[in-house]
């Protein structure tokens, strides 16, 4: 908070010295968070806009590189990075203000964007910004504002209105290539694009141009940074280390019978190795396993997107326009290799289809099997890595919006219509998971040959193609219109008015095999649904006198059977001087139930790494005591730890045909210092109040509160392995230990209007140019968005959490300065990011990071939190040689690496100084 107070005070204090030398007001204007159009004047609400020169100055590649810079983009939303076990694999969102991404509207030349294919969570419905193609950005502009009222549907916590290029003539060649300086598989890119038009849209009378843009991200696998990964994150994440014995060819384990002719053995356990295991590979009697080898610790993704825009004129009043864009997207996820589950602890999984649950148990190898030398059934604890290149995910979408329309200006009106159609079409597919026929049979027929060559349709059957499928489709037609109404104080009275209608669709399912329940361990989902939207709409701005401006929208939207939701807008702003101008904002937004909430059918999922808190207490016992014993033992600590205190189970949810929209209540406060023409600060306050969120309860919240609420956890029995392992456990520890329950086998729930969220907090944006002369031209600028409050609803209390702000994951201050240097051929410039620290949990939920948690897990108090974080970017470019330009983004210049988080499971701490180069050249 002191560098924050210095660098505005440092800003103050060359305005002070700004406004001796210039006092003409700055000219700008705004478009996004209005349909009326307003020349030289600040709005009551606040907008942000990056300029093309500022996008590539900061040496993004992505639409989610360029948002990602923002200071209040909290950075929660989904991620294809981390897509592979995501219900909605190989796309990327964007969220403000802690609201997550359904509260945040995305537009593409003021219209919206078709939702993704498939649903984050199978709930929320979002727009794809890795589809949008970077280089045919012109600008973006941010509404730091809820603009229900003028946009409708889900903006809640702001709106990203992304603008590209109008009018282009010529040919241009774009290239771009990076890597990390510390190892040259990290953060490894390349993007290419071409962009042709012709036409003189002034003198021709029409423009066309079409822009088509490739991008590459290079993958690499866990195994391959294992040595880069600094001590603080092997001791929190040992199993990045371990080798599994779930191997190739594998141990064998089982007890022998009662009954078994060697009364030394008959009754006792063992594991051993099975033969052919590679002798580097043979550790403590066990086969082991690489299985870090096989996974993604960055997936690939591949994308081409193409946009093409015409405008013509058809008469001295009238214009016709129409967009194109398509795209492709494809993240390619490998994982892990499947191994067999020896434990005779059933799998679970919830049919949310019938509505059943299902088990299956895997088989051991019968007496008379090849691969078992014993007299009696025995397990094998096997990897089965005859294919790893099969075992991978991919998500894939194909992506289109097309729009034609008309605008002119007739009878004192200025109109603006269009028709168009956009739809998203998902697919992810993978061989991962077993087919509950198929892989018992070629186990226990002797079909699969264990530590052998197996043919790959012997492959397909035990693991078959399986995954879902997703379709969303929009049609729509718009028509607005404005003209000013009477002359007032200040200027003309102005209206805007218009309307939107809207046919939408969505659909998404797991494949066959999956909904057939075939697929073990994997929940489907199948939903569909459809609905008409309508939409009207008012805005009036209203400069009452030259100083006081006031601005009111009222906008009525109706969303297939769902109630009317009627928001409104009121702006005010006030020019106390010629350079200060003060401005606030009160509205109403909501957010249309999606039709995966409200739609026909049903959706489960799987949920891994949960702690029971009923569990987990005995679970760390247990593993502590089996930790003394012998390898055996050792190896099977981390199964005991697992078995408590890092538990899978699946949930099933069902969608609900009676939930209200999302409502929320905004406000914000602020002020325009303008001392010159090229000098500003705005410091503005927002607060933000959501109601009726359609939720259902959180797992961790679920398992926390499982006494006050019957019906939600499901538990079994306890298990063979649980009382095997409390046994042999109880052995080494000289005292009883064991569970008192059983596992949890699902929870479920319906979609409801549960919760709540209220966010607050001041935004600051402080930018100065400045003439040096022959020394060139600096520009100066500061971002920083100031939280000060966020907290969710509990069902089960009935009241708001604590303040998350503070928290891991909830920053106070999240800062960005700016210097950019320009003197002929040559622009230079430095981007400083800065992130406050926070505590090491995220609430008070999360009780393994506590001060007292980090104690019980040997983690020193003064390592118990995560430390502030500044890194320095350096752009350079040099355009001497005609019609060319080439640039230099240097990231990380002094070669911070990543602030530690002593805790299981954090983001792997990879970073290091980065180089991009770019060329471009115009022809």
């Amino acid at each position: 908070m002191k560098k924050s107070a210095l660098a505005i005070s440092l800003a103050l204090m060359g305005l002070q010295s700004a406004y001796a030398q210039d006092t003409a007001p700055v000219q700008k204007v705004v478009v996004t968070g209005s349909n009326i159009k307003r020349v030289d004047s600040e709005t009551a609400s606040p907008v942000q806009i990056l300029t093309r020169q500022e996008i590539m100055e900061s040496g993004a590649n992505t639409v989610k590189d360029i948002l990602d810079n923002l200071s209040n983009n909290d950075h929660s939303a989904i991620s294809d990075l981390g897509g592979a076990n995501s219900w909605a694999s190989g796309a990327s969102g964007v969220s403000l203000r802690n609201l997550g991404l359904t509260a945040t509207l995305t537009l593409l030349n003021g219209r919206r964007l078709p939702s993704y294919g498939f649903a984050d969570g199978l709930q929320a419905t979002f727009v794809n910004i890795d589809a949008i193609p970077a280089n045919a950005i012109e600008r973006i502009e941010i509404l730091k504002d809820g603009a229900s009222a003028i946009y409708g549907s889900d903006a809640v916590a702001g709106v990203i209105n992304i603008i590209t290029r109008k009018d282009f003539k010529g040919v241009t060649l774009n290239a771009s290539a990076q890597q990390s300086l510390r190892n040259s598989m990290l953060n490894k890119s390349q993007t290419a694009s071409i962009t042709v038009g012709t036409g003189d849209f002034e003198k021709d009378g029409y423009n066309i141009f079409g822009h088509l843009e490739a991008y590459h991200r290079g993958a690499y696998k866990d195994r391959d940074i294992f040595n880069m990964l600094p001590e603080w994150y092997l001791k929190m994440n040992p199993d990045r280390a371990a080798l599994s014995t779930g191997a190739y060819p594998g141990n064998y384990t089982g007890r022998y019978p009662a009954n078994y002719a060697d009364k030394t053995l008959a009754g006792k356990s063992f594991t051993t190795a099975a033969p052919g295991c590679a002798p580097e590979l043979l550790i403590g009697g066990l086969c082991r396993y690489d299985y870090w080898k096989d996974s993604d610790a960055n997936p690939a993704a591949d994308r081409v997107a193409f946009f093409s825009m015409g405008r013509k004129k058809l008469g001295d009043n009238l214009t016709g326009f129409a967009e194109i864009n398509f795209s492709n997207t494809k993240s390619t996820y490998y994982t892990s290799v499947p191994r067999s589950n020896i434990t005779g602890v059933p799998l679970t999984w919830y049919d949310s289809i019938k509505g059943q649950m299902q088990y299956f148990t895997d088989p051991q190898l019968p007496v008379g099997h090849a691969f078992n030398p014993y007299s009696f059934p025995v397990g094998l604890n096997y990897r089965f890595a005859d294919n790893p290149e099969m075992f991978k995910n991919v998500g894939e979408a194909r992506q289109y919006r097309v729009v034609a329309g008309l605008e002119g200006n007739h009878f004192g009106w200025e109109w603006d219509s269009a028709i168009g159609r956009m739809s998203s079409t998902a697919t992810q597919k993978q061989h991962l998971y077993r087919d509950r026929y198929g892989y018992y049979d070629a186990i226990v027929k002797g079909e699969y040959k264990f530590g052998g060559t197996n043919s790959q349709a012997v492959l397909d059957k035990m693991f078959p193609e399986m995954g879902s499928h997703g379709t969303s489709t929009q049609t729509f037609f718009d028509f607005k219109a404005s003209r000013e109404l009477m002359a007032l104080g200040g200027g003309p009275l102005q209206l805007a008015t218009g309307f939107d209608l809207r046919h939408e669709t969505f659909e998404q399912a797991s494949s066959d095999n999956v909904l057939n329940a075939q697929i073990v361990q994997f929940s489907g989902v199948s939903i569909q649904g459809s609905r008409n939207v309508g939409a009207a709409f008012a805005e009036l701005s209203a400069p009452f006198t030259k100083q006081l401006e006031g601005s009111f929208a009222l906008r009525a939207d109706k969303s297939g059977t769902t109630e009317v939701a009627v928001v409104p807008k009121l702006g005010l702003s006030y020019k106390a001087t010629d350079f200060l101008m003060l401005r606030g904002t009160a509205a109403e937004g909501f957010r249309a139930p999606s039709l995966p909430e409200t739609g026909n059918g049903g959706a489960s999922w799987f949920n891994n790494g949960y702690l029971d808190p009923k569990r987990c207490a005995m679970a760390t016992q247990m593993s502590d005591a089996l930790k003394k014993g012998n390898a055996i033992d050792q190896a099977n600590a981390s199964t005991a730890y697992n078995l408590g205190c890092s538990v899978s189970f699946p949930a099933r949810v069902l969608p609900n045909k009676d939930l209200k929209p999302e409502k929320s209540n905004s406000f914000t406060l602020g002020l325009v210092l303008q001392a010159t023409r090229d000098t500003s600060i705005t410091i503005d306050y927002y607060n933000i109040k959501r109601r009726d969120e359609i939720s259902v309860l959180g797992v961790d919240e679920t398992l926390a509160n499982e006494d006050k609420k019957a019906g939600l956890v499901e538990r079994g029995a306890m298990t063979t392995q649980d009382i095997d392992l409390a046994q042999r456990a109880s052995e080494l520890a000289g005292k009883p230990l064991g569970f008192t329950i059983g596992p949890i086998a699902t929870i479920g729930a319906q979609y409801a209007n549960l919760t709540k969220t209220k966010v607050a907090g001041v935004d600051v944006d402080v930018n100065s140019k400045w003439n040096l002369g022959e020394a060139g031209k600096l520009n100066t600028g500061l971002e920083m968005n100031y939280q000060t409050d966020y907290r969710s609803w509990s069902s089960f209390t009935n009241d708001y959490s604590e303040n998350y702000v503070g928290r891991r994951g909830v920053p106070k201050i999240r800062a960005i300065a700016k210097l950019g240097w320009a003197r002929g051929d040559w622009n230079a410039g430095t981007r400083i990011y800065y992130t406050s620290g926070t505590t090491l949990s995220w609430g008070d939920l999360d009780s393994a990071n506590t001060e007292q948690g980090c104690i019980d897990r040997g983690v020193a108090a003064d390592q118990c939190k995560i430390a502030a974080d500044t890194t320095v970017d350096f752009s350079l470019n040099y355009k001497g040689w005609k019609n060319t330009l080439l640039t230099m983004n240097l990231f990380n210049v002094f070669n911070r690496d990543t602030v530690m988080q002593m805790r299981p499971g954090s983001s792997l701490p990879l970073r290091g100084r980065v180089l991009k180069l770019s060329l471009e050249h115009k022809f």
